[in-house]
């Protein structure tokens, strides 16, 4: 039986394009004014909570400031002590690092994994606050919900996963700056392998 090479070629080929459409993992440049806060004692709180499956995880950088870091606590799938790295092997997976003082400027940069999740009402989320030591809200925001999220990144859904807040308070600002890569060349060549394999089986088929 004759097979035709050439729409099975197609769909080989458009299998590869929504291969390497898809986004890679994201790396965000976070940062902050926050002239509001100096001297001030400040506890940063990240969060990265769990959606279901499939697994997904966060890369956090040490953090930049002229203030003063302290200590710091972790729960759940945190592991480091600057940088950091997230799993999502508990709901609930936090990073808290205290200043005391807080200077006026902050940054720090973040990556994660990418994998859509499976059909349900909840992504993978990493998200950031800043508290008082009683672990109270220190920087209110207009997030919609009331948490006070000075930043959310939903997970699989690329830059509309993205949702930065405005502070309340006067003196306090956030840029969240994404970048968004293709594939990698080394996916690339396996995607080259795979489509050439193909294409072998589809030519024996048709002999």
């Amino acid at each position: 039986m004759q097979v035709p090479l050439r729409g099975a070629f197609g769909a080989l080929l458009l299998t590869g394009c929504l291969t390497l459409d898809a986004w890679a993992g994201p790396t965000f440049e976070v940062t902050l004014d926050t002239t509001f806060l100096n001297g001030m004692p400040a506890v940063l709180a990240f969060d990265f909570t769990d959606g279901g499956t499939p697994s997904n995880s966060v890369t956090l950088s040490t953090l930049t400031s002229d203030g003063t870091q302290g200590s710091q606590s972790a729960s759940g799938g945190v592991n480091g002590t600057g940088p950091w790295t997230f799993d999502d092997s508990s709901l609930l997976n936090e990073l808290l690092v205290s200043f005391n003082p807080m200077g006026s400027l902050l940054s720090f940069s973040f990556s994660t994994t990418d994998h859509p999740p499976n059909p349900g009402p909840f992504p993978d989320a990493f998200s950031f606050f800043i508290l008082n030591p009683d672990l109270s809200s220190l920087i209110t925001t207009n997030d919609p919900t009331g948490a006070n999220t000075l930043f959310q990144y939903n997970l699989g859904q690329g830059a509309d996963g993205l949702s930065v807040f405005a502070p309340d308070q006067p003196g306090v600002s956030i840029l969240v700056t994404p970048t968004f890569t293709a594939a990698e060349p080394a996916s690339l060549a396996l995607l080259v392998i795979a489509l050439t394999a193909a294409l072998i089986g589809v030519r024996r088929r048709s002999d």
